[in-house]
């Protein structure tokens, strides 16, 4: 069906197929208008996309697929009992099918092109009921909290708990955190890797596809990340323990997992942008607005008025600050769901 490109023809067929339904750019309304097919509209949608059918081609080609439109409708429903089996949530899992839905469509677009039938693979209804996706929790740590939780690992692992709670880390990031990733800018911490992958702070390997980031520490963690780090050569991990041996230790701590440190940030450094704005209070009352309209399927500016505007467009801004220290693409309204609901 397509020719083989750099000793890997299915990772190739996976990038043809998502480019058929790139329509960035493209209004949906007019699609729906034209009654044309809609496809994939934003950057880090392309991505998921891209991540999540590369996955699945990995697991297809340990099944002895070697060409995307031999699959069967038989993969996709084993593929999707795999991933149950592993443990992920159905929020994930329904990520999986919205995205391998996404797949098929382009290899369909690629096939009608070259005269060829439609291969249809994936069942009609969906496999995971999208009403079973868990309801977005506020897993964040007071501050005494916090301090119970970092008490109970040892010395090492609380290296990593710290690191998380300065600079709102992911867990696998903290375990990969060299001296060279802390960086003091006019006086300040801030966690930074480069898009430079032959940088000591490099991203590639450390962030999440490996994309460039600069996160600044709260300030009442810079004295111990600054100890942390002293005497150590720019090469170092600061942490002195792998993800595994981490992961295991905040497991026997007993904490609501190695995400929760960062929920923490999250939530604690909008609360201080909207304080330096100037606009804490009404600013915490619009975010809870914005997310209560995402909860009862609207717009998040559903009904905010022309005199609210400004204070809408400034507290999106100060929340997509926030999700780009996170390392989330702007306007993620679903993520602040997750990571901010509650302020």
């Amino acid at each position: 069906m397509s020719k083989k490109r750099g000793g890997n023809r299915l990772k190739y067929q996976v990038e043809q197929a998502i480019k058929k339904v790139n329509m960035i750019g493209v209004s949906k309304k007019e699609l729906r208008d034209a009654k044309v097919e809609t496809g994939i509209h934003s950057i880090s949608q392309i991505k998921h996309a891209l991540s999540v059918s590369q996955n699945f081609t990995a697991w297809a080609r340990e099944q002895g697929v070697k060409d995307l439109f031999q699959l069967k409708r038989s993969h996709y429903r084993d593929y999707i009992s795999h991933k149950q089996a592993e443990g992920v949530s159905n929020g994930h899992l329904i990520n999986i099918e919205t995205n391998l839905r996404l797949l098929e469509k382009g290899m369909n677009g690629i096939s009608r092109e070259k005269g060829f039938q439609e291969r249809n693979w994936i069942p009609k209804t969906r496999l995971i009921d999208t009403n079973s996706r868990e309801k977005p929790q506020d897993r964040s740590y007071s501050s005494e909290e916090t301090k119970v939780y970092l008490n109970k690992l040892s010395a090492n692992a609380r290296i990593g708990g710290v690191l998380q709670s300065a600079f709102g880390v992911r867990l696998r990031e903290a375990a990969n955190t060299k001296v060279a990733h802390i960086v003091e800018k006019e006086g300040r911490l801030f966690w930074e890797a480069s898009e430079d992958k032959q940088a000591l702070n490099a991203a590639q390997g450390v962030t999440k596809a490996g994309r460039g980031r600069l996160t600044p520490c709260r300030p009442e963690y810079e004295e111990q990340v600054r100890e942390f780090i002293q005497g150590k050569e720019l090469g170092q991990y600061v942490v002195p323990v792998k993800y595994n041996t981490l992961k295991s230790a905040y497991n026997r701590a007993g904490m609501k997992g190695s995400h929760a440190f960062r929920h923490t940030y999250a939530r604690e450094m909008l609360r201080n942008e909207l304080q330096t704005r100037g606009i804490e209070h009404e600013g915490r009352m619009m975010v809870q607005q914005m997310l209560e309209n995402r909860e009862a399927g609207y717009r998040k500016d559903h009904l905010i008025t022309k005199e609210e505007r400004a204070l809408y467009q400034e507290v999106s801004a100060a929340m997509d600050q926030i999700q780009d220290y996170l390392g989330h693409g702007s306007g993620r309204i679903d993520l602040a769901e997750v990571y901010l609901k509650g302020i």
